[in-house]
């Protein structure tokens, strides 16, 4: 099991996690560190494609001021070289993420 830590921005720069091999994630926390309430958007992109809406997984998810948001209802599966970006597009909160994956 590995842990990545990545602080969110508001536009979609680099990759919150890229898998090395075929992965499976089993978490991710998406916590506010602000007073206010604000939004992030979450894309998961497969090998050698673009970020786009095509791969807009939660759009606009709200986040409560000082609280976390938990992504672990469904395991997703990626293949290597597969991407996920978080955005806080227009926000003035700020977030932390934590993705934890495992191998297969």
């Amino acid at each position: 099991m590995a842990i990545t830590n990545f602080q969110v921005g508001t536009g979609i720069g680099s990759a919150a996690f890229t898998a090395s091999a075929d992965t499976a994630v089993t978490v991710i926390y998406i916590t506010n560190k602000t007073d206010g309430d604000g939004t992030v958007d979450v894309y998961v992109v497969p090998n050698g494609a673009s970020v786009s809406a095509n791969h807009l997984v939660y759009s606009q998810l709200s986040v409560q001021a000082r609280d976390t948001y938990i992504i672990d209802t469904e395991k997703m599966i990626l293949e290597t070289g597969a991407k996920i970006y978080i955005a806080a597009p227009d926000s003035a909160a700020q977030f932390n993420a934590t993705i934890s994956t495992i191998g297969l």
